[in-house]
């Protein structure tokens, strides 16, 4: 009689599997949070993030 996987197992054997179904299909970014309990917070997208900081060099100037 097989013994069920213990739920951080289970949830590093889901993660492995999840990266690389994403990298298989190109997608830009993944991330993948296991928590203590099992739980997993999974952070995917298709495209990289927008980064909201569009500052140029000479923006970065402190004082006059």
């Amino acid at each position: 009689m097989a013994k069920s996987p213990r739920p951080q197992t289970q949830a590093k054997q889901n993660a492995v599997a999840l990266l690389q179904a994403a990298r298989e299909a190109g997608w830009a970014r993944a991330r993948f949070e296991l928590k203590p309990d099992g739980t997993t917070v999974i952070d995917a997208s298709m495209t990289d993030p927008d980064g909201g900081d569009d500052f140029l060099s000479g923006d970065l100037r402190m004082g006059k």
